[in-house]
């Protein structure tokens, strides 16, 4: 059928024709019926709406004792069977949805679709398809791949998330690294791979002869710590970091708008049943894959964690359209990018359960079984691939592999749900203070200028963190030093310990190990961490919801990992103090001996700032101990993570990300809202008012 030759009349005609019926015409008071409606078996008179536009007309006519009639797409026809009982005929039903031409029964931009009417469409292909499996070989192969077709696109899905991680992973960390210096021998490698042959640590850079910074390479020597030396440092890092973030910001505006933000709160209203054209669009992923690397080497407090869910799901509707069972039904297509949403965090954190948890308890509204299935196929993908591309550089899939299995003890419950209760107030105040500011900013001139509120904010972020080690750093360096314990390699402040190292003890594994009294280093690596703390929460408000594409995790989980450290650090050495209360008796196997791991706080504390910010529980946890391969820590990260919720919800009941959901006005209805109604019908209806003593009826 030629789309051209519709006319005016012929679509008024196709849309009465697509009410199955439902509608009903005339003149006068009574009107007349449609003439459709005498090939439908006749069971009783039936009024119906004029204004009923539903595809799907479901009738409770009775039919004998237990039976209801149930009429079908379009016009169907009905065939009396040999027991008198009537039949619609699909392939009538079919053969009018393929005459119909394109863009009929698509969604307008900014629309919701029909979830009744979107599963039912599909349930009828579905039945076509089976009545046509029986008419010959081809027919058979066509079946096939409408069933498999489900598990080739989400595989699809999951091998392109986990490549785009792997670039991003790569180009973030060498554009980062590239604020400091750069490998002379090897420009391309970042400095974590560039200084593997040195025996130095990684966190303290002095020593690493393939390593130059940019001090160094304009000739004002090898001490980073001169004044030259280090103004030109300063300034160049400063340079670098406006340069990168505004590409960022151009290349947002400039190419994808939607391409800016976290894209999670977009994402949990797309798969709630919202359409926003082009927010997963191929220009969207490509803008959204370079501004992450982008605005991450910036050194902007943000993270590309969050983003990757974005990303992954803009593969996934990409892919969707392959295949017509996903890409013209705008309810299977859903399940998809509930697939690729667990992808997402499974490449993000190198997690693919903790991603499928995450897609079914934050993001996904509707997720039936066969979902879960394809969600969890779709992140072993996602991470096999990821795995293979090896962006950690360490053989390890996770990204802050902790490698120390000391015991946790029953008195440290206390510091843990300590550590929870300050997620959960230092989450609610930052939903609440981020809220106020994005509202500031599209009321204030800033919202006509995003470009110039990025350099802005990159400027600040720069000059104020390039004198403190601390916030200099990348987020994620960060974190990996605050979660790791102090071994025979770490000569940094962290790991300033007063140890005896010429004690018979000082060969054995468990020497680092062990707890001992903190040297001056250690004390003045807290007040530098107090004041990135201090810092990081602060700047992450004003930077969360900027035009370029940022995420929330890796900032959250920074601010209490340093809360974490701090609280571990004190814990730490209140027990080697008091180690002979009874309090502490079990913690100490001797006086000099005594293991509490600051490392272990600090993961505690990065989760219960994440689930204070966020809400999450479940698929927290489980993110946190793929994220560090800790098992044995479950217990302690539970507690931490329900306190920080039970806190932030007394606190205020919305996530960072339902935050922005009303910020925007977007139409997300929770399905785990629950709504308690103590009101009656009687309470919303007027009284009828009494007829005059003239008016008879």
């Amino acid at each position: 059928m030629d789309v051209d030759s519709f006319g005016e009349s012929d679509l008024l005609l196709l849309e009465n024709h697509m009410d199955g019926g439902a509608r009903s015409s005339g003149s006068g008071a009574n009107g007349t019926a449609d003439s459709r409606t005498d090939r439908r078996p006749d069971h009783g008179q039936r009024s119906v709406s004029s204004t009923d536009d539903e595809l799907l007309d479901i009738r409770t006519d009775r039919l004998g004792s237990d039976h209801y009639e149930t009429l079908g797409y379009m016009n169907a026809d009905y065939d009396e069977d040999e027991e008198g009982k009537f039949q619609t005929s699909s392939t009538n039903i079919m053969d009018t949805l393929e005459d119909l031409p394109p863009g009929i029964g698509q969604y307008d931009d900014f629309h919701t679709i029909d979830w009744l009417r979107d599963i039912a469409r599909d349930r009828m292909r579905h039945r076509h398809i089976m009545k046509k499996k029986q008419e010959g070989f081809l027919e058979k192969l066509k079946s096939a791949h409408d069933a498999w077709s489900g598990w080739v696109c989400v595989l699809l899905v999951g091998v392109a998330a986990g490549a785009c991680a792997g670039v991003i992973d790569i180009g973030a960390t060498w554009m980062s690294d590239l604020k400091e210096g750069v490998c002379r021998d090897a420009f391309w490698l970042p400095k974590e791979q560039c200084c593997w042959s040195s025996n130095n640590s990684f966190f303290n850079n002095s020593g690493c002869s393939q390593w130059y910074s940019w001090a160094r390479l304009f000739g004002a020597g090898k001490d980073d710590n001169s004044g030259g030396s280090y103004i030109i440092s300063y300034i160049v890092y400063i340079l670098w970091a406006l340069l990168f973030a505004f590409l960022a910001a151009m290349f947002v505006r400039m190419f994808a708008p939607y391409a800016c933000g976290s894209g999670i709160p977009e994402i949990k209203t797309i798969l709630s049943g919202f359409i926003i054209r082009g927010y997963l669009g191929k220009w969207t992923l490509l803008t959204k894959s370079i501004g992450m690397m982008l605005g991450v080497s910036a050194g902007l407090s943000l993270g590309k964690e969050g983003p990757f869910v974005h990303v992954a799901c803009c593969c996934g509707n990409i892919f969707s359209y392959l295949f017509p069972k996903y890409g013209s039904n705008e309810a299977k297509k859903r399940e998809i990018l509930s697939a690729a949403s667990a992808a997402g965090v499974s490449v993000a954190f190198g997690a693919p359960i903790g991603g499928v948890l995450f897609s079914l308890e934050e993001v996904s509204y509707y997720f039936p079984l066969k979902t879960l299935w394809r969600s969890f196929f779709c992140a072993l993908a996602a991470a096999f691939v990821l795995r293979s591309i090896n962006p950690f550089g360490n053989d390890h899939l996770v990204m802050f592999y902790v490698e120390y299995n000391e015991p946790w003890y029953l008195q440290e419950l206390i510091p843990f749900i300590f550590l929870g209760a300050l997620g959960g107030v230092f989450g609610s105040f930052f939903i609440k203070m981020n809220i106020r500011w994005c509202k500031f900013r599209k009321s204030s001139i800033l919202g006509k200028y995003p470009i110039v509120e990025v350099l802005g904010v990159a400027f600040i972020t720069a000059l104020l963190s390039y004198p403190n080690e601390y916030t200099r750093k990348n987020s994620s360096e960060l974190i990996r030093q605050l979660f790791s314990r102090c071994g025979p390699e770490d000569n940094t402040e962290l790991c300033d310990y007063r140890r005896n190292y010429s004690s018979s003890n000082a060969a054995s594994p468990t020497f680092y190990s062990s707890s001992t009294e903190a040297g001056d280093g250690v004390f003045k690596a807290l007040w530098m961490l107090s004041i990135a703390l201090i810092f990081k929460g602060i700047i992450t408000i004003f930077t969360f919801g900027i035009k370029i594409p940022a995420g929330l995790f890796i900032p959250s989980m920074a601010v209490g990992a340093i809360v974490g450290r701090i609280v571990g650090i004190g814990v730490e050495q209140l027990v080697v103090r008091y180690h002979n209360n009874p309090f502490f008796h079990n913690m100490c196997v001797s006086d000099n001996f005594c293991t509490i791991t600051p490392g272990l706080y600090a993961m505690v504390g990065a989760a219960a700032v994440l689930g204070g910010v966020t809400r999450m529980t479940v698929s927290l946890v489980v993110i946190m101990f793929e994220l560090t391969g800790g098992l044995q820590y479950i217990v302690p990260l539970m507690a931490a993570v329900l306190t920080s919720k039970w806190v932030g919800d007394s606190l205020g009941r919305e996530g960072i990300y339902d935050a922005h959901i009303h910020l925007n006005g977007y139409p997300y209805l929770d399905s785990k809202e629950e709504f308690t109604h103590t009101t009656i019908a009687a309470d919303v209806m007027r009284p009828r008012p009494k007829s005059s003593e003239g008016d008879s009826g």
